[in-house]
């Protein structure tokens, strides 16, 4: 009788570790994916690799997600690429108005506005690279400003200057703008200082 205790006590125990066991595997193979899936180094088990590789599975969302943006940096390398470097200048804008041109014949006061346009902005440029000289003349008599006169004059060379656009603006009006790259300025600088122009 003392015998069939013991074996029913053995058997009890055995259950008992058995039930124990069947809680603490998956657990302790939850822990070991867990610990493992911090690091650097290969998870060996066939298991947890399947059960991380279900967990980190693209959907189609962001399968489209990270085409999209590895479309948007091709095209931004592709653009950075063909893009001319960028080279600072000076621009100048000058308007003239077309009704005040002598000229019967339309079309010549257009040409002949266009041509004021473009002289005025030569006048911006060259104000802009030399500078621009301010006489003023006040009079004062009897403790009452009589006279105030201000003139400027600009005087210069422009080379290299490039059109940048014509075009009318509103029914009268022509704008031309220039510009003059840092290369042209920089030598029309130098050759001012020399006292060649």
């Amino acid at each position: 009788m003392a015998h069939n205790l013991q074996a029913h006590d053995s058997s009890t125990k055995k259950v008992f570790i058995m039930s124990i066991l069947s809680i603490v595997k998956p657990v302790g193979a939850i822990v070991a994916v867990s610990i493992l899936g911090g690091c650097d180094t290969a998870i060996p088990s066939f298991q947890a690799q399947s059960l991380v590789s279900n967990i980190m599975r693209p959907t189609t969302t962001t399968r489209i997600s990270a085409m999209q943006q590895s479309t948007n940096l091709l095209d931004e390398k592709t653009k950075a690429a063909t893009e001319e470097p960028f080279i600072s200048s000076i621009t100048a804008v000058g308007f003239s108005a077309i009704a005040i041109q002598p000229s019967k014949n339309l079309n010549q006061r257009r040409l002949m506005a266009i041509r004021a346009a473009k002289l005025d902005a030569y006048r911006g440029l060259t104000e802009q690279i030399y500078g621009i000289s301010i006489d003023g003349e006040t009079t004062v008599a009897e403790a009452m400003l009589t006279s105030d006169k201000m003139s400027s004059a600009v005087r210069g060379t422009i080379m290299g200057a490039k059109t940048v656009k014509i075009e009318p603006t509103g029914n009268d009006t022509y704008e031309v703008e220039l510009s003059v790259n840092e290369v042209h300025i920089k030598r029309l600088i130098q050759n001012y200082t020399r006292g060649l122009i």
